[in-house]
């Protein structure tokens, strides 16, 4: 398996990130208010103009899959965002995040999907566009509101591998009105920021300015110190979105809104104008089990990126995406999935060997053991490739201090482990890619570095493979 890939700069996903946590973070805990005080208020059904048979089989189809969520382990829910800051293309979901809830692992694992992921458009023949175009195109084209959701939400199954509960539907104008809500947060500015490239809404930029200080931020101000570019860098960015969603959370706890009926009613009034979805409010209750145990729940985050591009010395975590040849796709900046083209578009295979880890054994993230490959052969660079090919998948190798030699050439293959167990989640999965011989020690047999819980090394039957890398 080899890489052929330009170098994309990943901004995107950042931002993605951020909208799901602050969706998960903020329309949860609503979930939570309702569900612990459901005998506070009286919720009236959303008018669908319905039949009495429409009614009747709408209830049926609700039953079953309460039924059905109830008995899961977990819930899935598609959160796409749509709409923010005026966008000249408001109903396309430009953020697109499938979260899933681990009732009992207590994790939430949430993945962002890119918006110019360039897919096939399953209804049309020969049809074919970026991701976020598919809700658009139902909206535009069906009454159904079901259908507007339905086709996305088949696309992602289909790429994830994961079946979807259900969805969530947001116009941004959510975000600004829940801080409006809360009245205010508090923000720490660790230091001057300014950014001179800040939009100003028509079509020019301002200059945005918050001296070092902890600020009592209104939901405007939340807004641009969360949306900044041009500050300092993306990682930056993506510090201060991290700041503002556990500034939001903690003012939803220390304002005691978790208790007042008149907050909780203006949150879901909130919550019923700007937000389209298919859980009602007596699906919440499938959550109870989830929100009962909400502060021992943990969140992981995942994005998709390009950090692996062709012949590149080191490579990233989760590095699946490419740039193609824009004349191919009529000049648009797209992205596509490694080991897929124009006229193949589905080979999600390789990508669900990644996605089932993230949403069905997490454990192995969570393990997160450090690795090192060896090389025993006199070929040049093979470690670095081998290296290369299994970051993406979310294997820890380490930048620095990770590929290496070995002083005597080997027979085979092998695998070290020292101080984990072979049931360990790392250990199962690199019995996914490798049918090498697994051999536990007591210490690292080669390594310089003491926290290295595995040793690859490689002979010659890793040039013998089909792949050149893989064993399946």
């Amino acid at each position: 398996m080899s890489f052929k890939k330009n170098n994309l700069k990943n901004n995107s996903n950042i931002f993605s990130s951020f909208i799901g946590i602050v969706s998960i973070c903020v329309v949860f805990v609503i979930g939570i208010i309702v569900i612990k005080n459901l005998d506070l208020l009286s919720f009236e059904m959303m008018d669908k103009n319905l039949t009495k048979e429409e009614v009747i089989q709408l209830e049926v189809k609700k039953e079953e899959k309460i039924k059905e969520v109830r008995e899961s382990n977990k819930i899935n829910i598609l959160l796409v965002w749509r709409g923010w800051w005026s966008h000249d293309a408001p109903d396309l979901t430009d953020t697109i995040i499938l979260a899933s809830l681990d009732k009992k692992k207590h994790l939430i694992s949430m993945l962002s999907i890119p918006r110019d992921l360039y897919v096939e458009y399953d209804d049309v023949k020969s049809s074919e566009w970026k991701i976020n175009g598919i809700y658009a195109k139902y909206y535009y084209q069906s009454e159904s509101k079901e259908k507007w959701m339905e086709a996305l939400k088949n696309k992602v199954s289909k790429i994830t591998w994961e079946k979807i509960d259900y969805f969530v539907n947001v116009d941004f104008n959510w975000f600004t009105k829940v801080i409006d809500a809360l009245g205010w947060i508090e923000i720490n500015v660790p230091n001057n920021f300014v950014d001179d490239q800040y939009p100003d809404g028509n079509w020019g930029y301002r200059t945005l300015v918050f001296r070092k200080w902890t600020w009592n931020f209104t939901w405007d101000n939340a807004l641009k110190y969360a949306r900044s570019r041009h500050s300092t860098s993306d990682f930056d960015r993506s510090l201060r979105q991290q700041q503002v969603i556990s500034w939001v959370k903690q003012r939803v706890i220390d304002a005691d809104y978790l208790t007042s009926p008149k907050k909780i009613k203006e949150f879901y009034n909130i919550y019923k104008q700007y937000v389209y979805s298919d859980i009602w409010v007596t699906d919440l209750l499938t959550f109870l089990p989830v929100f009962k145990n909400a502060e021992k729940m943990k969140m992981l985050s995942y994005n998709i990126n390009d950090s692996c591009f062709y012949w590149s010395n080191t490579c990233e975590k989760w590095g699946f995406l490419y740039i193609p040849e824009r004349a191919l796709y009529n000049w648009m900046s797209v992205l596509l999935l490694n080991w897929t083209e124009k006229n193949n578009l589905n080979q999600y295979e390789d990508f669900q060997i990644y996605t089932n880890r993230i949403y069905n054994n997490q454990e192995f993230f969570i393990e997160n053991h450090e690795i090192n490959v060896f090389n025993s052969l006199k070929v040049n660079h093979l470690a670095w490739i081998l290296s290369n090919d299994i970051v993406p998948y979310g294997f820890n190798i380490p930048r620095y201090n990770s590929i290496w030699n070995t002083p005597t050439i080997y027979t085979k293959s092998t695998i070290y482990y020292n101080n984990i167990s072979e049931d360990s989640e790392t250990i199962k999965y690199l019995r996914e890619f490798f049918k090498w011989e697994f051999i536990q020690t007591q210490a690292p047999k080669y390594s310089k570095v003491s926290t290295t819980k595995v040793e690859i090394v490689i002979w010659e039957d890793y040039l013998d493979t089909e792949t050149k890398t893989f064993t399946f």
